[in-house]
């Protein structure tokens, strides 16, 4: 049984770095954005953060009942800041497609708060996430996306 164990542990590890390497150019560069979008978060910077949506946004944020635009995205981060919360995440890539200067994202995330008062929220409840990213010039921007909780499914196979 142990070596069993060992030997799926040494899959995992060879079959991640070869899913990476499949990536485009604008897939890993896409990704490196959506890793810069959670820092960004975690920070509380809303600034930067708004920057990455596209000015004629419009998608379903986790926190909202009904679609918005880029006008209804950041206040939770401004929240995270202006409350000095602290927000930790776990992020799982799933799939990545690119089609010409537009490239689309599936993935999964985890992210708990710690309101500093004792309490957390979050933890355990895994959010599924699709963004749209649209080239313009040499810059990247989220131009539609949708969150929705559920269970992470495993990762895609080779």
């Amino acid at each position: 049984m142990r070596m069993l164990f060992w030997a799926a542990i040494a899959l995992t590890c060879l079959i991640g770095p070869v899913a990476a390497a499949e990536q485009t150019a604008d897939e890993q560069a896409v990704w490196q954005l959506e890793e810069d979008y959670w820092r960004l978060v975690q920070a509380g910077d809303v600034e930067p953060y708004l920057a990455l949506w596209h000015e004629d946004f419009v998608g379903w944020p986790c926190h909202s009942k009904t679609p918005s635009d880029k006008s209804g995205i950041g206040s939770w981060v401004k929240d995270i800041r202006d409350n000095h919360w602290k927000f930790d995440y776990t992020l799982r890539p799933l799939e990545f497609r690119s089609f010409d200067d537009v490239v689309v994202v599936h993935y999964a995330a985890e992210y708990v708060y710690d309101y500093g008062d004792g309490t957390k929220s979050g933890s355990g409840i895994w959010r599924k996430f699709v963004h749209v990213w649209k080239k313009a010039g040499e810059s990247w921007q989220i131009i539609t996306g949708m969150c929705a909780a559920q269970e992470p499914v495993a990762a895609p196979r080779s």
